[in-house]
């Protein structure tokens, strides 16, 4: 049986009315959750060992149920995003061949599906899916004794006994699921919601005055949103984000509203789970912080600043795509162009596809925003290229603010802190950014919507 079946067991026995899981007005004790399991068993009996399962369900609670109902079965949840489209479901469950699925009525479906490419073995999770932000998602296997070895980082780097973990987002998203599983493993108390909605998620916080630290855990699109609502967060201790760098503003007003809080971000994919973090601003601002103590990198054919493919392994990582025959545990190739310092802080310079060759010279986009975040008018930079017949390629600034900015004035910002042949050639302010479903800036579709005149 997985470990964490059998640490639910063991604590619906030594904490049976301790809260389990909270989604606001939904909430389970350790023992209602084992009740639950029971329940569910009985209803979806039908389902034989060893099917994997895509979960279709709204409700994260009865997601999180479900999930581990299956697991007591020998089954293995496929933890799909009800919000995409029936099209690009019906994909996926052609794709990688789910026999089953579960709807939000509980009404199993039989898809009449092989499930020929997908492995059974007795450490696995469940079947993750990535983001799919530039094509169909990924399905990858998530084994348990990965999980594990990142629950154990992730103690590390809290202090003092923590007995809530929050996490607002969706758990289709492999954070938000990471936490709720790594509380229900550790007998801690989950929080997290439906739909995120900062206002309730900081009433919430509020109310709970339990006076015992917590960790919050938010990408920072969500933590600009929680810092817009005023009141206090007393048991505050932890705050971990990942998806983003911020911006130093950002981290400004969070030591300002929450002073006692111990910011930590992460760098991490969910392939590979943790690689790397920035501690209270301890690691270079321009860096995504220090490699945690069991994670190794690789640079594959460096430039000649020392910018290569970033590729990864390490005791945390994934088990594999589904879709490969032959699974390779060693390295995963992050899709990052990256470079190392001697204090062993890793740097991001951009996605592999984001890269631009600008008369002949490899030019990184985040190298470009980095930078252009210090001039102060501005709220969010992204920066895309567009084809030009003599240079193959310019750089072009996208940004929103108050203030419009003349193209002279950046430039003169820059020319002192960039190479000339970074400067973005045109600059250009845009009402809103859009965001992908994980809330990162969805530079793909802001680059067509210049490209086609939308902007």
């Amino acid at each position: 049986m997985l470990q964490l079946l059998e640490k639910i067991e063991h604590y619906a026995q030594v904490q049976p009315d301790r809260y389990a899981l909270d989604f606001g007005q939904d909430k389970r004790t350790y023992t209602q959750i084992a009740h639950k399991i029971r329940q569910h068993k009985e209803r979806f009996k039908k389902v034989p060992k060893y099917s994997y399962v895509g979960l279709l369900l709204e409700d994260p609670l009865t997601t999180v149920e479900i999930y581990l109902t299956l697991l007591q079965q020998h089954c293995v949840p496929c933890i799909l995003d009800f919000r995409w489209s029936q099209e690009q479901i019906d994909t996926l469950v052609d794709s990688y061949g789910i026999p089953f699925l579960i709807t939000n009525d509980f009404t199993l479906i039989d898809t009449h599906k092989k499930q020929e490419l997908l492995k059974w073995h007795e450490d696995l999770l469940h079947i993750g899916f990535t983001s799919g932000t530039t094509g169909l998602p990924k399905a990858y296997y998530r084994n348990e004794i990965s999980w594990i070895y990142s629950y154990k980082e992730t103690e590390k780097l809290m202090k003092k006994d923590v007995n809530t973990l929050i996490a607002p987002g969706p758990l289709s998203h492999s954070l938000s699921l990471y936490v709720c599983i790594f509380a229900l493993y550790s007998g801690r108390h989950f929080i997290g919601q439906q739909t995120f909605n900062s206002q309730r998620l900081m009433t919430k916080i509020e109310q709970e005055k339990t006076g015992a630290p917590y960790a919050l855990f938010v990408v920072p699109t969500m933590l600009v949103s929680c810092l817009t609502i005023h009141g206090e967060a007393k048991g505050f201790s932890y705050l971990f984000t990942t998806g983003d760098k911020l911006q130093s503003h950002v981290r400004h007003q969070v030591r300002n509203r929450f002073p006692h809080t111990q910011l930590i971000e992460f760098f991490g994919t969910s392939e590979a789970s943790f690689i790397s973090y920035n501690y209270n601003d301890e690691a270079p601002s321009a860096s995504v912080g220090k490699l945690f103590p069991n994670v190794e990198v690789k640079l594959t054919q460096p430039d000649e600043r020392g910018i290569g493919i970033l590729k990864v392994n390490s005791n945390m990582v994934f088990s594999g795509y589904v879709s490969q025959r032959k699974v390779d545990n060693q390295w995963i190739d992050i899709g990052d162009f990256a470079s190392m310092d001697e204090q062993n802080h890793l740097y991001l310079h951009g996605r592999q596809y984001d890269r631009m060759i600008i008369g002949g010279r490899n030019v990184y986009p985040t190298e470009i925003e980095r930078v252009a975040q210090k001039f102060e008018v501005f709220n969010e930079v992204l920066v895309i290229s567009a084809p030009h017949a003599k240079f193959g390629e310019i750089a072009i600034l996208l940004y929103t603010g108050s203030h419009h900015v003349k193209h002279s004035v950046l430039k003169a910002f820059l020319i002192k802190r960039l190479a000339r042949y970074q400067i973005p050639s045109k600059i250009l302010k845009v009402e809103q950014m859009q965001y992908t479903q994980s809330g990162k800036i969805a530079r793909e579709t802001m680059k067509k919507r210049y490209l086609k005149g939308e902007l």
